[in-house]
C-alpha cells in the first residue's frame, strides 16, 4: 500500500497549526522539516504495517511531531508516543497527541528507563533515534527488550555509516562526523536542534550484531535513501549512480523480533554512561 497521501495529509495540518516546540518561532522551519522527512515516514509505515495485526500495541520512541504515530492511529492501531522532556513541555505538542487520542509520555533515555511495565507492547519503533545517543545504547536496547512481549518487534532506522557520502569524505580527508559548529548550535537556546547532532552512526553489520546480542533476531533489513526525488544535477547523478549499490545508500533499516528476555548486570558509573 502507498501511504504517501496519508502522510502528506497529516503533514499539511502542521502548516496552519504549527507546534513550535521550543517557542522560538520555528513553526515554518518545522513544517519544512516534516516535508523533508515525508519519504522517511512513508518508508517506516511500509516497513512496520506488514508486521502488525489489529489489536497490537505500539510504542514509538522519539515520536516527536507524531506523524508516524498519528498515521498508525488512523490505520486502526493502538499507539503510544514518547519523547524527551524538553519536547514534552510543549503544550501544543501534548494537545496534538491528545486530540488524536494517543497517549504521550516523556523520558530521558540517558537514565535508561522507559516508564512502562514489562511486556507492554507488541512493537517498538525507534526511527532516526539511536544515532543521537551520546551515551551507551545497550541499556536502552535492554529496556526495549523489557517492554516488548515475547515475539514482539523492534523497528529501527538510522544513518548508514558506510554510505558513499562518508566514504568520499574520508577519501578526501574530511571527517564523517558532525562539524564542530553543530556542538555550538546544540547549546544555543535560539536554535531548535538540541538533539540533532549525530553522536554515533552504525554499519549494517554493527547494527545486526548489537541487536542479536540484546535478545533480538533480525527478520528483515534494507538500505534506503533518506529523502525522495531530488533536483537533477551532476552531484545528484553521481549519488544516484552509487546508490544503485544498496550498501552505499544513506540509511539502513532493520526489523527484529524479540526471541529472548535479557537482563545484563550493567555497571553504571558517571564515566561510562
Amino acid at each position: 500500500m502507498d501511504y504517501t497521501s496519508l502522510v502528506e495529509n497529516i503533514i499539511l495540518t502542521y502548516k496552519d497549526n504549527p507546534i513550535d516546540l521550543l517557542n522560538i518561532g520555528a513553526g515554518e522551519k518545522e513544517y519544512a522539516y516534516l516535508n523533508e522527512l515525508k519519504y522517511s515516514y512513508v518508508r517506516t509505515l511500509n516497513d512496520v504495517v506488514p508486521l502488525l495485526q489489529k489489536g497490537m500495541k505500539i510504542l514509538e520512541i522519539g515520536s516527536l511531531f507524531g506523524v508516524v504515530s498519528i498515521a498508525l492511529k488512523q490505520l486502526g492501531f493502538s499507539v503510544t508516543g514518547i519523547d524527551i522532556p524538553e519536547f514534552y513541555q510543549s503544550e501544543r505538542l501534548r494537545n496534538l497527541y491528545s486530540k488524536n487520542d494517543i497517549p504521550f509520555n516523556q523520558a530521558n533515555l540517558r537514565h535508561y528507563k522507559l516508564p512502562y511495565p514489562d511486556k507492554s507492547f507488541d512493537m517498538v519503533i525507534a526511527c532516526e533515534v539511536i544515532e543521537h545517543f551520546n551515551f551507551n545504547p545497550l541499556p536502552v536496547l535492554q529496556e526495549i527488550n523489557r517492554v516488548l512481549k515475547k515475539g514482539g518487534y523492534m523497528d529501527i532506522a538510522t544513518p548508514n555509516q558506510a554510505c558513499i557520502d562518508n566514504r568520499i569524505k574520508l577519501l578526501i580527508g574530511l571527517s564523517i562526523h558532525e562539524r564542530i559548529h553543530y556542538f555550538f548550535d546544540q547549546l544555543d537556546r535560539s536554535k531548535n536542534i538540541i538533539v540533532s547532532t549525530h553522536w554515533r552512526e552504525y554499519t549494517m553489520k554493527e547494527a545486526v550484531e548489537m541487536f542479536e546480542k540484546m535478545g533480538f533476531q533480525v527478520v528483515s533489513k534494507h538500505y534506503f535513501k533518506e529523502n525522495g526525488p531530488t533536483k537533477f544535477n551532476m552531484v545528484s547523478f553521481i549519488k544516484w549512480f552509487f546508490h544503485l549499490i544498496p550498501s552505499l545508500r544513506t540509511s539502513l533499516a532493520l526489523s527484529s523480533r524479540k526471541v529472548k528476555d535479557i537482563n545484563y548486570d550493567f555497571w553504571f558509573t558517571e564515566a561510562n554512561s
